[in-house]
């Protein structure tokens, strides 16, 4: 069969989800292909490749560009099977009863899919899969029938990156993402690993993790077929503890791979022999999430449980050892004002955070923090309404205008004082205060493509991949930070 990928937009995170579901295709012989929906040509795409399966997968906020383009699908060719996966698929699953969708894959669907191929090429019935979701099997308020999270992680196939790389700007962009393990054992209110770990509750084990020896298998295809200069472990925790995986690890990197690298990692597991082991490895800067500067905020409503001290101490352990930071910390948090977000910045000071991200709150279906927002009258509960980047204005009630006025604003020039923490004083007590986001912007955007380029992923760029780039990543941002367009103009109905 000819399976279609449909993507809202590509943007410099390889969509490795995507990537297996095309690998794991075309292990049992299908053709697959991509359509990117920010190129305007989703009615011209399919009517060229007449793909038998048009496939999506979903975050909140960017799901309802893949409402839009399901209904244009089914317009030119209602033959066409469609089904929709990713974490708004998995906690909405009544969205097979409101839209023509032919299936839905709630939570893992590495199992699920190739079932799912074999059924719809057989024109067999697949009402039966576990994990898969359609409008005869579907019952309001019972939970989807699930198989067990995979625990074997070896046996999956290298990621189709071709699909993306000889299509998009990855394939000349230098960094490659990668991910060595699953899951996340930790409940953090506004993130959707607890309520996911729920979903599966007593459905297998919470994490999961490659074998050294594949991990550096497939990288070693990865450098050997495309140009590659930086690797970004995306696991949502790195390392967990210093055990032997991470003795093989780095010993085996730094021997087969010998590229620089970044991960992430929770401060409270960072110790000085993890890090001299990473460092020893390759690793060239490390992202820690502070979320909060604020004791209350960060673990009564947060849930990090974790003390200011214990952050510190891990961002002085990065700084003794010249290790860059990257830190995420969330302003416009329901319940708070714009003290605990100039608190939360000056702890980013205080831990001499290279670069920071400070995006807002934005309420994620089913995780504790969105029913928060919502019993406190902060959110109508409309997740349709939201933007699909949150680092827009705050979507909450409880905040008025001027106040969301200044939130942006300080989200913006936070990573400002990050590069120049002698500017503190004069963003939070005057800048933050005036209409000029879209000046603070250009100067967000500066000192970002700065920082990131030279401190947290250093790569090098020939002078005309440096301006086309620049480019790119300036309409990115733009996007991230403004109003949505319409999506039938998106659609390319205009």
């Amino acid at each position: 069969m000819k399976i279609l990928f449909v993507i809202k937009d590509v943007e410099y995170i390889d969509p490795m989800g995507i990537m297996l579901l095309s690998a794991m295709a075309k292990r049992r012989g299908h053709t697959t292909s991509i359509c990117v929906l920010a190129d305007r040509d989703l009615k011209e795409k399919v009517r060229a490749f007449a793909p038998d399966i048009a496939a999506f997968s979903a975050k909140t906020g960017e799901h309802k560009y893949y409402i839009a383009a399901n209904a244009v699908i089914k317009d030119i060719n209602n033959d066409i099977f469609t089904v929709i996966g990713g974490p708004h698929a998995t906690f909405f699953p009544e969205m097979i009863e409101r839209y023509p969708f032919d299936a839905l894959c709630v939570g893992e669907g590495d199992d699920a899919w190739p079932e799912l191929l074999d059924a719809v090429e057989k024109k067999a019935s697949f009402d039966e899969i576990p994990n898969i979701v359609t409008k005869k099997n579907f019952v309001k308020g019972r939970p989807p029938v699930v198989r067990e999270r995979r625990a074997a992680l070896d046996d999956l196939p290298f990621l189709d990156r071709d699909l993306f790389y000889s299509t998009t700007r990855l394939g000349r962009f230098p960094m490659r993402s990668f991910m060595v393990s699953r899951g996340c054992p930790y409940k953090c209110t506004y993130c959707f690993n607890h309520k996911y770990n729920m979903f599966y509750k007593g459905n297998g084990t919470l994490g999961s993790r490659m074998s050294v020896g594949r991990v550096i298998a497939e990288l070693k295809d990865l450098k050997a077929r495309w140009p590659t200069q930086f690797i970004k472990f995306y696991d949502d925790i790195f390392v967990m503890k210093d055990d032997a995986w991470l003795d093989e690890f780095s010993i085996r990197y730094k021997q087969e791979i010998g590229l620089p690298f970044h991960c992430l990692m929770r401060a409270n597991l960072l110790t000085e022999p993890i890090l001299l082991k990473l460092k020893n490895a390759g690793l060239a800067s490390m992202s820690m999430s502070i979320e909060s500067g604020n004791d209350r905020v960060r673990n009564d409503v947060l849930k990090r449980n974790m003390t200011k001290e214990t952050m510190t101490a891990a961002f002085d352990l990065c700084a003794k050892h010249g290790v860059p930071t990257f830190s995420n910390t969330i302003f416009a948090i329901p319940g708070t004002s714009l003290a605990e977000d100039i608190e939360s910045l000056d702890l980013n000071l205080r831990c001499k955070v290279t670069f920071g991200e400070f995006p807002l709150f934005f309420p994620y279906p089913e995780t504790e923090l969105a029913k928060y927002a919502i019993a406190q009258g902060a959110f109508d509960g409309n997740f349709d309404n939201l933007h699909m980047s949150y680092q827009s204005t705050s979507p909450l009630t409880c905040f008025t205008k001027e106040e969301k006025l200044m939130q942006r604003n300080l989200s913006l020039l936070a990573t400002v004082c990050l590069w120049a923490p002698s500017t503190r004083n004069f963003v939070v007590k005057r800048l933050i205060k005036l209409p000029f986001t879209r000046l603070y912007f250009i100067a967000y955007y500066v000192v970002k493509a700065f920082l990131v380029k030279e401190r947290i992923y250093p790569m090098k760029f020939s002078i005309l991949d440096t301006i086309r780039g620049v480019y790119e990543s300036f309409v990115l941002e733009r996007f991230k930070h403004t109003e949505e367009v319409f999506i039938e103009k998106e659609m390319g109905k205009t």
